[in-house]
């Protein structure tokens, strides 16, 4: 399955003078995203665990990343990559008020390793843009078709009143 995009239009301001430039953002399709059940049914499929086992090792692994993450700990999983913790805290005056109380956690993140990005960066793409641009197109030219109509039956209807005055 290929990877549904659009073009957007954003401001390039790098040298200082502002440019229109034109992207590939993604464009979700998705009813809704891949979870727990499909993923532990794949692992079944692939692997000597059974549904419901495959079930536990994911709930267990999550539960487990999030414990080291908590320690401040980078956790590597081999052929996929790092996830990490970032903090940020509320701005102080004096590097003395920035206390731990002060500190949270912003974000996880994940480093993608170089053999997973590779294998994800092999895929097609769709542009959906194309598809709703027909539509566009078609809805454009349905509402001329209409228009158009609208001012031969004004028209004639004009016409029709000035003949029979």
């Amino acid at each position: 399955m290929p990877i549904h995009y659009v073009v957007t239009k954003k401001v390039d301001k790098t040298n200082g003078e502002p440019k229109e430039r034109y992207y590939a953002t993604t464009k979700a399709l998705q009813k809704r995203p891949v979870d727990n059940k499909m993923i532990a049914a794949q692992l079944a499929e692939r692997s000597s665990l059974q549904n419901g086992d495959a079930m536990s090792v994911l709930v267990q692994l999550s539960d487990i990343i999030a414990d080291h993450l908590r320690d401040g700990r980078t956790v590597s999983i081999d052929g996929m990559g790092n996830f990490y913790p970032t903090v940020t805290s509320e701005a102080v005056e004096k590097p003395e008020d920035c206390t731990a109380d002060k500190v949270r956690v912003s974000r996880v993140c994940f480093k993608a390793a170089p053999t997973f990005l590779k294998r994800i960066r092999m895929t097609r793409f769709f542009s959906f843009q194309v598809k709703e641009e027909r539509k566009t197109v078609a809805q454009e030219k349905k509402k001329k078709e209409e228009e158009n109509n609208s001012k031969k039956t004004t028209r004639r209807t004009a016409e029709r009143k000035t003949e029979s005055i």
